[in-house]
C-alpha cells in the first residue's frame, strides 16, 4: 500500500465517520528561526521549515489556535502534550502544506489515550479550517477562495493561501466543478444564515475515483522533505 510521510493510503482517503480521529490541514510553510519569527526559544526545529496557521504572523493572527498557546477566544489551548502525531502529506515549501494532525486531550486512568476527535468546541474561527477527511479540507478551501471576490474582497489568509494552493496545484476545472457540488461547509453555512454552522458533524461524500488519482500524483510528486534534502539538492 502507498504510504504518504508514513501515513497510509487508507487514511489518507479515509471515508467520513464520526469516529475519524485526526484531521487535514492546511498550513503555511515558514522558516524558524529562534528567538525572531517563533514566541518559544530553544525550538529544535530552528533554522529549518516548519508549518504553521496561514493566519500566524498577520493582522488576522488572534483567530488561529496554535500549538502552545491559548486561544484569544476562550480557555481552550492545544498544548504540545496534546499533540499526539503529525505529518506533512503534500510539501509545497516555501509556500503551503498538507498536514493531518492528531490530538489527544489527556490519558485515563489506565494508561490508555483519549484522542480528540472533536476540537470544535472551542470559539476560535480556526477550529472550522481543517478537516477530518481530505475532501472537507479541499472543500473548505474552495468556499474560501470565494472570499477573495466581490461582494467581499477579503485578504484573509485562509482565502489567499487556499488560492494560491490550488494555484500552485494547478488545479484543473473538473476538480474545481466536482467540489462545488458537495454539501456546503462551514463557511457557505455561515454565509447563508446557517445558526448551526459551526457543528462539526459534516459528513462529505467521498470524492470520485478520477480525483483521488488526481490527488495521488501531487502528493507523489511533492513529498515532504527535510531542510538537509532541501540543501542537499541545491549543492547538486
Amino acid at each position: 500500500m502507498t504510504k504518504y510521510n508514513g501515513l497510509d493510503e487508507s487514511l489518507v482517503f479515509r471515508s467520513p465517520s464520526e469516529t475519524n480521529q485526526g484531521f487535514f490541514i492546511l498550513h503555511k510553510s515558514i522558516f524558524i528561526v529562534d528567538g525572531q519569527n517563533v514566541p518559544r526559544t530553544y525550538r529544535c526545529d530552528n533554522l529549518t521549515y516548519n508549518v504553521e496557521l496561514p493566519t500566524y504572523d498577520t493582522p488576522y493572527h488572534d483567530e488561529g489556535i496554535y500549538i502552545g498557546a491559548r486561544s484569544n477566544w476562550d480557555d481552550f489551548s492545544l498544548g504540545i502534550d496534546n499533540l499526539f502525531d503529525w505529518a506533512v502529506i503534500l510539501d509545497f515549501t516555501p509556500f503551503f502544506c498538507f498536514t493531518f494532525f492528531k490530538f489527544v486531550h489527556k490519558s485515563t486512568e489506565n494508561g490508555e489515550i483519549e484522542y480528540a476527535d472533536d476540537i470544535h468546541h472551542s470559539n476560535s474561527p480556526s477550529i472550522l479550517w481543517p478537516g477530518k477527511t481530505l475532501i472537507e479540507l479541499l472543500k473548505n478551501m474552495r468556499e474560501w477562495t470565494f472570499m477573495l471576490d466581490e461582494p467581499f474582497n477579503s485578504d484573509h489568509p485562509m482565502a489567499t493561501y487556499s488560492k494560491l494552493a490550488f494555484d500552485k496545484l494547478e488545479t484543473p476545472q473538473w476538480v474545481f466543478d466536482e467540489l462545488d457540488a458537495f454539501p456546503d461547509m462551514h463557511l457557505a453555512r455561515f454565509l447563508k444564515g446557517d445558526e448551526d454552522h459551526r457543528n462539526s458533524r459534516i459528513e462529505l461524500p467521498q470524492m470520485s475515483d478520477q480525483m483521488k488519482d488526481w490527488i495521488k500524483e501531487k502528493l507523489l510528486q511533492n513529498p515532504f522533505k527535510s531542510t538537509n534534502h532541501r540543501l542537499t539538492e541545491l549543492e547538486i
